[in-house]
């Protein structure tokens, strides 16, 4: 244990506590790893977000000493890639890490070949952050009977246990002995598989073993179903979990699914009350000391890898190449305290990525805030010499945020992104190209022919699509998209330029006026995704009916001073954020 930490344990021994060990697994992942999330989430995308596990692995190591509690944590690969200090302060801190694969890939994607390589990898990757080889494995997204060819890799592999089998349903049916421990043999190799304890409803088997089923199922019967199973067979409780479970105040991702949301995040308050309350009842300890596993020696500290991460928006070794194109990016915000730290880590890889042809710089404006965006702003870019940020004393729109950032960017080639990442802001380096080679304007278009939309609610969709329609055929234009705020500039068609509409239709009017204007307008093919963090900022029968007022007007705006027309009201003002 680590001499650092001093923890007062409880004195929560009732008689006879000693004499029955049960089983204690939690899943080391976070929140945006779990198989529910990924049709949203891309497993490329996982470094964007704000991890929570470092915390929640923390308090929960905590939690465990206060009861004198052992539990094995069953680590992903990446996990153990990226954060391997927490790793191994898990092992430090008395208890066991297992395998749970790289990349949380269940059998349901993998065959016998990529299962193997999963467990490789993760295996690998927890040696390198602990000095100690895991003797256990728990494959993601449980297996059921019909997976048992699973427990054949994990033989194979060499492992000694694994904790992977959920019986579910009728599963067991004509082996019954299988809900229980039981032993594996596959090559002349034995693997012990430990299954997710269950209770029977009729003829069929209700998990019952922690996580989402303790979290959805009345908690008293689940309770009382525990005290059976532990009354009446002479084998351990395996209780599980997951780390994610045990932090109720974790971002949502509020794209999910009315069924995936229930799935995951309801009565996530309850999880730790249940944990306490088993804690204080039981002895609980991993899988390799109840199996009587022999420790393992630790490695020598060559063989441990603590990478450096860097957050923010990184424009290192760029020096001062004359042959590094400017650009200042323009990234308007609004209630935008949730989706920031996801933004920035998206932003870190974008500057990588365009480092050696792009000088980038960013604008940030908080277009009057409410939630505290203009503080998270400054703490955690506000001393970046690149970063400028600016604030409107009150919200103006998206539009004209925009246009502020254009008039206080010191580049001619600007470029806007959204906040909320719903197009990929790497996806400059395809805007960018057609901005050098003479537009006025480049706009993301995931209505082109060869763009994309991914998980965007149907309804969105029909109303957007059927917008820009109305535009092209008003305009005589063959642009498919009118919509997007995703878009790169040539700051001296643009600055100053006056609109009648501040916010989201302010938005399409930039591109109407550009149109009229004369102004070249190159359209590029992207990938329109859904918002993932935060709330949506849309009020659609108020957009709806103001770009049908302004498709009305169009007659009266064409002409060379289309660019250049008086507003409705003043122009933009904003107040620097001197920083």
């Amino acid at each position: 244990m680590d001499a650092a930490v001093t923890i007062e344990k409880r004195s929560t021994h009732t008689p006879g506590r000693e004499a029955r060990r049960h089983l204690l697994g939690i899943s080391l992942e976070d929140y945006f790893h779990v198989g529910a999330f990924r049709d949203l989430i891309s497993r490329s995308h996982w470094r964007r977000f704000e991890s929570r596990l470092e915390r929640a692995t923390n308090e929960t190591l905590d939690l465990l000493d206060a009861y004198d509690a052992r539990a094995t944590f069953f680590a992903l690969g990446w996990v153990a890639e990226h954060l391997p200090e927490l790793v191994r302060r898990v092992v430090e801190r008395g208890h066991e890490v297992a395998n749970s694969g790289f990349s949380h890939r269940g059998v349901s994607e993998l065959d016998p070949a990529e299962l193997r390589d999963e467990l490789v990898r993760g295996h690998e990757a927890i040696v390198r952050a602990t000095g100690r080889a895991p003797r256990g494995t728990r494959i993601p997204d449980w297996i059921r009977e019909e997976h048992l060819w699973a427990l054949d890799v994990v033989a194979d592999l060499g492992y000694a246990y694994d904790a992977s089998l959920r019986p579910l349903g009728s599963d067991c049916r004509s082996r019954p002995e299988r809900r229980y421990p039981f032993d594996h043999v596959s090559g002349g190799r034995l693997v012990r598989e430990f299954p997710v304890p269950t209770a029977k409803v009729g003829p069929l088997l209700v998990p019952i073993g922690g996580g989402n089923w303790i979290r959805q199922l009345p908690e008293q019967l689940v309770m009382r179903a525990i005290e059976r199973w532990q009354e009446r067979r002479d084998v351990p409780f395996s209780m599980y979990l997951q780390s994610w479970e045990l932090d109720p105040s974790q971002p949502r991702i509020t794209a999910a699914s009315w069924l995936t949301s229930v799935r995951h995040y309801r009565n996530l308050e309850r999880t730790e009350r249940v944990l306490r309350r088993l804690l204080a009842q039981r002895p609980f300890v991993g899988y390799a000391e109840y199996m009587g596993l022999p420790a393992l020696p630790w490695a020598t500290p060559s063989l441990l890898i603590t990478p450096a991460r860097t957050m923010a928006i990184v424009r290192d070794d760029r020096a001062a190449t004359p042959e590094l194109v400017p650009v200042t990016v323009v990234v308007p915000c609004f209630n935008e305290a949730e989706t920031l730290p996801y933004l920035l880590n998206t932003l870190e890889s974008v500057g990588r990525e365009l480092r050696h042809r792009y000088d980038l710089s960013w604008v940030f404006v908080d277009d009057g805030s409410r939630d505290g965006t203009w503080g998270v702003l400054q703490s955690l870019i506000g001393q970046r010499a690149d970063c400028q940020l600016v604030r409107h004393a009150a919200n103006q729109g998206i539009a004209h945020a925009i246009l502020t950032g254009i008039g206080v960017a010191h580049d001619e080639f600007v470029c806007s992104i959204d906040a909320d990442c719903t197009y990929d802001p790497h996806q400059l380096a395809e805007l960018l190209p057609a901005l050098e080679a003479g537009a006025d304007l480049v706009t993301a278009s995931p209505y082109h022919p060869d763009g994309h939309v991914r998980h965007v609610p149907g309804w969105r969709l029909v109303l957007s699509r059927t917008l820009s329609s109305m535009y092209s055929r008003r305009l005589h234009s063959s642009l498919h998209t009118y919509t997007s705020c995703f878009r790169a500039y040539r700051r001296s068609r643009f600055a100053g330029l006056a609109l009648s509409n501040h916010g989201f239709l302010g938005i399409a009017e930039m591109l109407v006026r550009a149109v009229l204007g004369g102004a070249e307008v190159v359209e590029v093919p992207a990938t329109l995704e859904v918002r993932l963090l935060g709330q949506s900022k849309l009020k659609v029968m108020r957009v709806i009916a103001g770009h049908l007022r302004l498709l009305r007007q169009l007659g009266g705006w064409r002409g060379a001073n289309a660019m250049a027309l008086t507003p409705v009201g003043s122009a933009p003002t904003y107040t620097p954020g001197a920083l």
